[in-house]
């Protein structure tokens, strides 16, 4: 069943979702052709909002809104131990060729070096939470195990605590916050791409004491303005827009 979710996810994500209007504006060509007349430019609009950064940021602050980046001073608020630096995981490979081991996806690597980065600058602890995913194979590391391994080998960092159990973000948050409890922590500064965070603030705030402050700490930010590449389809355009559909789609699922 997970596959088969996936599976038809990809075709209504951007910029394959144009595709099925495209269709209909073929089929209704003759039969129809004021009708599939609007509907091959609503699917022109729909491919440049879904291939181009700057249509994909358009959209993005209609459905899902910006995060400001964390102003570095909200770290020295109160005593170290009673903040604690909570990574989300975003998955593994089980196999990296060129390093012949397991390794975090691109997205995971980005949320731990910026956790770190953060809980070095108020020596704050950190928590990472993730686990093997529902589609995992036999012997494969949690998320949790190969953040740990990155952070010691490659960070000199060593994580506080390593929450292996969660499969989504609902669960992220149950088990971080079991694991939080009764250590005196009083705020968590939540660490995931912005993209990510309506959902993670969603369910964290839900998991989480009601005295425990949440504040968010998102990265993958995008600058002020923009320029006139951004109009252009790129590469980035396609993954912010695709990663957005996929986040819009978990939120009014609920999920």
């Amino acid at each position: 069943m997970n596959d088969i979710i996936h599976s038809v996810a990809a075709w209504l994500l951007p910029p394959m979702g144009a595709v099925p209007l495209l269709l209909l504006a073929w089929w209704w060509r003759s039969r129809r052709p004021r009708l599939a007349n609007g509907l091959f430019a609503v699917s022109l609009l729909a491919l440049w909002v879904g291939s181009s950064d700057l249509g994909a940021q358009w959209l993005q602050d209609r459905l899902m809104g910006r995060y400001e980046p964390l102003a570095l001073e909200r770290l020295q608020q109160g005593p170290p131990e009673q903040t604690a630096i909570v990574v989300l995981g975003a998955g593994g490979r089980l196999m990296v060729p060129e390093y012949q081991i397991a390794q975090l996806k691109t997205l995971s690597i980005e949320r731990l070096r910026y956790g770190i980065w953060l809980a070095r600058r108020c020596n704050c602890p950190l928590l990472f939470t993730g686990g093997t995913g529902r589609a995992a194979k036999p012997g494969q590391p949690s998320e949790a195990a190969l953040a740990d391994h990155l952070a010691r080998e490659q960070f000199g960092f060593e994580p506080r605590w390593l929450e292996d159990r969660a499969f989504d973000t609902r669960e992220n948050a149950l088990y971080s916050a079991d694991m939080l409890r009764g250590t005196g922590v009083k705020r968590v500064i939540l660490v995931t791409h912005d993209l990510h965070m309506r959902r993670a603030l969603r369910a964290f705030r839900a998991a989480l004491p009601p005295e425990v402050e949440l504040v968010p700490a998102p990265i993958g930010l995008s600058g002020e303005g923009w320029e006139w590449r951004d109009t252009l389809p790129s590469a980035e355009g396609i993954t912010r827009a695709r990663y957005l559909g996929y986040e819009w789609l978990g939120w009014i699922a609920g999920h």
